[in-house]
């Protein structure tokens, strides 16, 4: 993939750019699209589950506080 530069910024001499990328290759591409397919069929049995009908109208709460579950206790507060 060819690299690109930016114009510069206002206010400051900062030039954002990219270098030239060969991209990925065959087996890298491979491994994303499995990541993706597998992250999309996670999503899917998490957000489909039928754990979220049991919840009513306190469904976007709970799933608002599993979003949160992995911080300390004190910091959910």
């Amino acid at each position: 993939m060819p690299g690109w530069k930016s114009d510069k910024q206002l206010h400051t001499d900062y030039v954002s750019h990219k270098e030239d990328s060969p991209g990925y290759t065959q087996e890298q591409a491979a491994r994303v699209d499995q990541y993706r397919a597998r992250l999309l069929e996670l999503s899917l049995s998490v957000a489909a589950h039928p754990h979220w009908r049991t919840l009513g109208t306190d469904a976007v709460a709970a799933r608002m506080a599993l979003k949160h579950a992995h911080k300390p206790t004190e910091a959910r507060a």
